[in-house]
């Protein structure tokens, strides 16, 4: 679905129709925003041909996950960055892809599920039409801060289930508890291999090399997403490690626990191995065992094997193997 946020004359209007949408893009004293969710292959080659994108740049857009990086190809640039979805404990990935066509004159947004920087940003154009009056590289970086900005509650559902998870390993120790474990560390993972080079692409915008489609005006301000990246890396970083020692934690419990299973089996394994030698002994059907005549032969090897077992419990006892 293709829409159209028309900057003209201190007001910003929208248009959802691609035969208006195509007349606005051929002018040139106006500002576009053109956001495309759910690009269809339509929508797309509206796009190669209105704008004329390389090819290479339409089918980035159109595949499953792409690497954050800038690309430039002559007059506009290709910038993939990501976002973080809301819904971590439903869905494997916690990443969107976010794609961006920055132009002297335009800005055109690619994305295949709804974003709240997006829609954050549009209700901000539409309230306040001066934001786009300061060009597209300018409305790129409100949408970049505001992608990154919805990080952080992320952040904050992370670390609530990181201790949530973290006292139930301990209290419950069930592989429910674990898989949920691995499920966070594999969202912690998955966050921190988009934001790495997020941020190095942040950084190279900061270098002022992109003039003038990123103006230089806007360095230090890309300077501060960069540092809010930087930020984010270090504690996901922190979450990793957490997990990590969690899962480490348990590991080590359990084979505790196995070891203290395995003393009690060896113990009474062992306890039981000299009454199961005399039980032997006397079960053998020979003909002549004076023992087999003693009136009291029966209350004696039972007592016999009583008195062994509490020896060895109290030698165990007196090792400290018990």
């Amino acid at each position: 679905m293709l829409e159209l946020i028309l900057y003209e004359n201190n007001k910003t209007s929208v248009i959802a129709d691609n035969n208006l949408i195509k007349e606005h893009i051929k002018r040139d004293n106006v500002i576009l925003w053109v956001n495309v969710e759910d690009p269809t292959p339509e929508d797309m080659d509206f796009l190669s041909k209105e704008f004329l994108f390389h090819p290479l740049a339409i089918e980035d857009c159109l595949a499953s996950v792409q690497r954050p990086k800038i690309d430039r190809y002559g007059d506009y640039l290709f910038i993939v960055m990501h976002a973080a979805s809301l819904h971590i404990n439903s869905e494997g990935s916690s990443s969107r892809e976010l794609d961006f066509f920055i132009g002297q004159r335009y800005l055109v947004t690619v994305h295949k599920k709804s974003l709240n920087s997006i829609l954050s940003c549009r209700k901000m154009c539409l309230a306040n039409p001066n934001i786009m009056a300061e060009g597209p590289s300018r409305l790129f970086y409100y949408l970049a801060d505001m992608l990154v900005d919805n990080y952080f509650p992320i952040l904050d559902i992370i670390e609530k289930d990181i201790d949530d998870a973290e006292s139930l390993m301990y209290q419950k120790q069930t592989s429910e508890n674990v898989n949920r474990i691995l499920k966070l560390k594999e969202t912690v993972l998955t966050l921190r291999r988009f934001i790495g080079p997020q941020k190095e692409l942040v950084v190279s915008l900061t270098r002022g090399v992109y003039q003038p489609l990123i103006s230089k005006e806007l360095t230090i301000y890309f300077r501060d997403i960069s540092d809010l990246l930087a930020s984010i890396n270090d504690t996901l970083d922190c979450y990793r490690d957490v997990l990590t020692n969690v899962l480490e934690g348990y590991s080590s419990v359990s084979s505790n626990r196995l070891n203290d299973i395995m003393r009690v089996l060896t113990i009474i394994s062992t306890i039981m191995l000299p009454l199961t030698l005399i039980s032997g002994i006397y079960g053998m059907n020979f003909e002549y065992m004076p023992e087999l005549s003693w009136k009291h032969g029966y209350l004696i090897t039972l007592m016999l094997m009583l008195l062994i077992s509490i020896g060895m419990l109290a030698y165990f006892k007196h090792k400290k193997w018990l």
